[in-house]
Formats: C-alpha cells, sequence, structure tokens
C-alpha cells in the first residue's frame, strides 16, 4: 500500500478503533459488529478478544495520533501494551479460579463507582466517548460491567489474603500521598494554553497535494521549528489553516473538557516549552507547542475518601512481592492457552 493511501485511510479510521488491536483473526461482521473470539483461556476460563479490544481503545487511539505513520514504534508499543493487557486479564481469571468467587459479595454502587472513575481519568468524563469505544470494541455494557465486577472482586480477594497487617504509618501514608497527589484531583478542571499549526490532509487551494504531500511538509516543519530556522509564530501564520493561524498559532486557555479526549490526554503529558507532532487530526495534521498547564488541585488528605484510598495504595505496594510470587506459582499449576 502507497503512504499516501494508508495515510489517508488512518484519517479515515481515528475515530474508528478497528480489529487491527485484538489481532489480524477478528474480522469485522456483515452488518458493522466485531465478532468476539476467545483471546486466551485460563483453566477453561475464556477472556475475550472484545475485553482486550475495550482496554486497549484509547491507548491505540493515541499511539494512531502520535504515529500518523505507524511503523516500527507504533507496532512495538501495540505489541507491548497487548501483552500487558492481556497478561493482566490471566493474572484476573487465575485468582478468580482459585477463590472460585465464594463469600465475595460486591455492591452495586462499588460497580458503579468504579466505571466513573475510569470514564474520568481515562476519556475525560465524556461517557458518549466511553460507550463508543464499547461499541468499537464489540463489547456491550453489561459485559463490561461484568469485566469490573471481576477485578473488584479479585482486589478484595487480594486484600483479604495479602493486604491485611501492620497499617501504614502516618509517615507512609504522607509519603505515598505526596507521590501520587495528582491521581484524586479532578481532571475536568485542567485546562491549557498551547500554541498550533494545523496542516490540513489536503489543501483546497492546491488540489494536487496528496495527504503525504502534507504529511511530509508537517514533518519538514516540526525539523525546522526545533533547529530554530523559524519561529512557532512565523510558521503558523505561512502553513497553518484554521481560526487562529493569523494570530500565531496562539489559542486561549482551554479546559480539558473542551478538547477531544485523545487529543488532550498527548498534550497535557507533554511538559511547558515542548513542541510535539506532527499528530494525527481527523482532518490532517497537528504540531503543538504546550504554554502552560494549569492542573486542579488534589483533594487533601484530610479527606476520609482519599485517606482510604492512600492507605489502600500503601498496603497493596507492601504486599506486591508475595502477591506477584503467589500469582506466579498458580501460573505454574493453571492451564492456560493464548489465541492472540
Amino acid at each position: 500500500m502507497k503512504p499516501a493511501c494508508r495515510l489517508l485511510i488512518l484519517l479515515a479510521s481515528l475515530a474508528v478503533v478497528t480489529d487491527t488491536v485484538a489481532g489480524a483473526e477478528d474480522r469485522p461482521v456483515a452488518k458493522g459488529g466485531v465478532v468476539n473470539r476467545i483471546a486466551a483461556t485460563v483453566n477453561g476460563r475464556p477472556i475475550t478478544s472484545a475485553e482486550v479490544r475495550a482496554r486497549l481503545g484509547p491507548y491505540f487511539r493515541e499511539l494512531m495520533i502520535l504515529y500518523p505513520r505507524q511503523g516500527p514504534r507504533f507496532n512495538s508499543e501495540l505489541v507491548k501494551a497487548k501483552k500487558a493487557v492481556l497478561s493482566e486479564l490471566i493474572d484476573r481469571e487465575l485468582v478468580l479460579s482459585e477463590f472460585e468467587t465464594k463469600g465475595y459479595m460486591i455492591q452495586e454502587d462499588q460497580i458503579e463507582g468504579e466505571i466513573n472513575r475510569r470514564i474520568l481519568t481515562i476519556f475525560n468524563g465524556n461517557r458518549k466517548e466511553f460507550l463508543d469505544n464499547l461499541r468499537k470494541s464489540g463489547m456491550t455494557y453489561s459485559e463490561y460491567r461484568d469485566s469490573v465486577q471481576k477485578e473488584i472482586t479479585v482486589a478484595s480477594m487480594r486484600a483479604s489474603r495479602y493486604d491485611r497487617g501492620i497499617p501504614p504509618t502516618p509517615d507512609e501514608l504522607q509519603a505515598e500521598y505526596n507521590a501520587t497527589r495528582h491521581e484524586y484531583r479532578n481532571i475536568l478542571n485542567d485546562s491549557i494554553v498551547y500554541d498550533k499549526i494545523f496542516i490540513p490532509a489536503s489543501d483546497p487551494e492546491d488540489p494536487m497535494l496528496t495527504a503525504e504531500d502534507q504529511y511530509n511538509l508537517s514533518v519538514k516543519l516540526r525539523q525546522q521549528l526545533d533547529m530554530g530556522e523559524i519561529s512557532f509564530a512565523d510558521a503558523a501564520r505561512r502553513y497553518s489553516r484554521d481560526s487562529k493561524a493569523e494570530n500565531g498559532g496562539v489559542w486561549p486557555r482551554m479546559k480539558r473538557s473542551d478538547l477531544a479526549v485523545d487529543f488532550a490526554n498527548v498534550v497535557f503529558s507533554a511538559k511547558p516549552g515542548k513542541i510535539i507532532g506532527p499528530l494525527l487530526d481527523p482532518l490532517g495534521f497537528t504540531i503543538v507547542k504546550v504554554r502552560s498547564r494549569h492542573l486542579a488541585p488534589a483533594p487533601s488528605l484530610s479527606n476520609p475518601e482519599v485517606k482510604r484510598q492512600v492507605d489502600d495504595a500503601v498496603r497493596r505496594k507492601q504486599s506486591e512481592k508475595r502477591y506477584r510470587e503467589w500469582v506466579e506459582r498458580l501460573r505454574e499449576r493453571a492451564v492456560i492457552r493464548q489465541y492472540i
């Protein structure tokens, strides 16, 4: 396939997580659905390819944005992520198989609370994006809910077996909170200021230009910016094709919730002053320079719910070695078959 054709397909597929995520053996069915095959079995317990796709979906789309041409780096990162996801799902089934889930009653509000937490942290609180991701993965909400219930059950089992012991000291709680406080804030209140250059995949002023030509232009432009051969403002005025081009590409302060989920996740990960891109955009390619990030404040450790979560985190870290050794013993005794 020619590079230009590949780029056009990527532009068209940015809003669709295809079967590439789970493996070539998963093909879309005739009516636009997705075949939900078995990705692996653990002592006869199935793990579906839809579960793998649902977990990989957001990461897959971010990789598409970061690596418009895909290529070796894209493939290696995707393979690494798929292996990690499948390994986590296998561990989950190992523990469930060992305990048979007897005696563990998970409350409804626990499940809904965890789902809402994931929608907030992974999809910037955008429930529509979350539901679209499920639909494209071939997983129903009910199936996803069952998957989350299994994970909460495993966490409860682990806590009952390994997380008991000496309570964390106030110093340990404070140290853990200091290291992870950003995880407890409401990310929807984050905001950012950046400069942006937008290069459309097709230029109405020159119909002969292909998506490949435009991508090459954005790559060359990024190189010139890195070498200081042109200022970001001058480059935006000359090459950018959006409403802020004449202003040197300067955008006003934007809330995270006002940005596309995947774009927000990428730009909020960049340090101020750093230039990133070219990034794949639904209509072309963007180069972004982050001016400043304004992150929502973290709730105080005196908040009972935050303190409970920090306490749980410390206990999990203290018991991690024993827990991993136990899971490895389960793996040695289990019958595990992987199909992707």
